[in-house]
């Protein structure tokens, strides 16, 4: 298989994680969809995102949520990140809905204030989506695990995406942490432990 998108990226970086925890072999084509890149990731995604997976068979599968659905159906045996069924998937996804939908405006705010030439900036629109991103970082703080992980043995989806959305900000704009997020920063200290998590830590943009 072949994942396109770079470890900047929370989705493709999840992705990327998703693969290492099951064990699964990922060509990694570290490409951006910013300069002569975005051309060739239209190739794989008319829409021009990133992540995108190729198939062993040609088949190509976009977007991170769709990617994570296929490697689960697909996983080998006891290595699902989210749980097939009932409450417990529920509560899963959940939290990696939360882990995403802070990701999409930690992006947002990378593209409002630090790619946008600052005579464009919109502060009142910049302030919105710092609003958005630190809520969600509150409330991922509130429903991460204390300590250990939310799934018996490791991470599950959920903690994955958490990590991967925390880091995220970071790296790009630290100072949207500065509230303090102890529970969301622990659980990432604990991820760094896991291979498949320091050794896709993206590097400063």
């Amino acid at each position: 298989m072949i994942l396109y998108g770079r470890n900047l990226s929370p989705f493709a970086r999840r992705v990327a994680v998703w693969c290492a925890l099951q064990g699964r072999k990922v060509e990694r084509r570290q490409i951006t969809v910013a300069g002569a890149d975005f051309e060739e990731i239209k190739r794989h995604n008319p829409v021009g995102r990133v992540p995108v997976l190729i198939l062993d068979d040609g088949s190509h599968l976009i977007e991170s949520f769709a990617i994570c659905d296929w490697l689960d159906e697909t996983a080998p045996a006891g290595k699902r990140l989210i749980p097939a069924s009932g409450p417990a998937r529920r509560e899963c996804l959940q939290r990696l809905a939360l882990g995403q939908s802070t990701a999409e405006k930690a992006v947002a705010m990378v593209y409002e204030r630090n790619r946008r030439p600052p005579e464009f900036h919109w502060q009142d629109w910049q302030q919105r989506v710092a609003g958005q991103t630190q809520g969600g970082l509150a409330e991922l703080d509130r429903v991460v695990p204390a300590d250990g992980w939310s799934a018996p043995g490791g991470p599950d989806g959920g903690d994955i995406a958490a990590i991967c959305a925390y880091q995220f900000v970071e790296v790009t704009n630290p100072w949207l942490l500065e509230p303090g997020y102890p529970r969301l920063a622990a659980l990432a200290e604990r991820g760094m432990k896991l291979d498949a998590v320091a050794s896709t830590l993206p590097p400063p943009p």
